[in-house]
């Protein structure tokens, strides 16, 4: 399948836009994940396989929803000891 790099990044640039007005409309936390999914998924691919760089998606993001990160966040625990193994770790919690 080829989809132009510049049909890509228009859905991109929409997908940022639905991102804004869904939190501007209060959608909920599972919309705005979904919507999150789409746009880093499009990000991607655009980066792997168009030849896109990140300055380039930055240019398009920032006037949308600046430089708010749609991956996702990571977790930390800083009392989890990693030697022992998960299935031991999830017995204790």
């Amino acid at each position: 399948m080829n989809i132009p790099k510049n049909e890509l990044l228009e859905s991109l640039k929409l997908g940022y836009i639905e991102y804004k007005d869904s939190v501007n409309s209060g959608s909920t936390a599972e919309d705005l994940a979904h919507v999150k999914g789409y746009c880093v998924t499009l990000e991607q691919i655009l980066s792997a396989y168009g030849g896109v760089t990140t300055e380039e998606m930055m240019k398009i993001k920032q006037p949308i929803i600046g430089k708010v990160s749609l991956r996702r966040g990571k977790k930390k625990n800083h009392n989890v000891d990693y030697d022992v193994p998960t299935i031991f770790r999830k017995q204790f919690d």
